[in-house]
């Protein structure tokens, strides 16, 4: 699908965060422990270098910008779904192969809803300003990494 250019690193992130929920996936239906032991490892080393930063990006300029332009349920779904996702990894939270399943249909439906409902309503409603506050963020954030 066409994205917009200011959109683009975000949805190309979501290559990464696909590809993390359906090793998840898979070893949470294996009934292996230790593949369930090393995806959520996998999990605890790329979150917080992929997704936590493309989470913040998203945060501090794509839904404070939606809100504004009128789509407040988009950006509390937004920060529902990373406040969900969040919490499975967080410190002390269960590593069993229930809960890695459980994250991974949560991460797989954020990005469809990402990709199929929040970036076609800011590539609709979002002023050119906007995006490309959110292209320079990404940028600034590639730079850093």
């Amino acid at each position: 699908m066409k994205r917009s250019a200011a959109l683009r690193d975000l949805s190309d992130d979501h290559h990464t965060a696909l590809v993390l929920a359906l090793r998840a996936r898979r070893a949470a239906e294996s009934g292996d422990a230790e593949a369930v032991t090393t995806a959520w490892a996998a999990i605890d080393r790329d979150f917080p270098r992929e997704l936590e930063p493309h989470f913040e990006i998203e945060e501090r300029w794509l839904a404070p910008a939606l809100t504004a332009a009128g789509e407040a349920a988009l950006s509390a779904r937004l920060h529902e779904d990373h406040a969900a996702l969040r919490g499975f990894v967080a410190s002390g939270a269960e590593r069993n192969a229930e809960r890695l399943g459980r994250f991974a249909a949560r991460l797989a439906a954020h990005v469809r809803f990402e990709e199929r409902t929040l970036f076609p309503a800011a590539e609709r409603r979002l002023s050119p300003a906007a995006l490309t506050a959110i292209a320079g963020a990404c940028r600034q954030q590639r730079t850093r990494a």
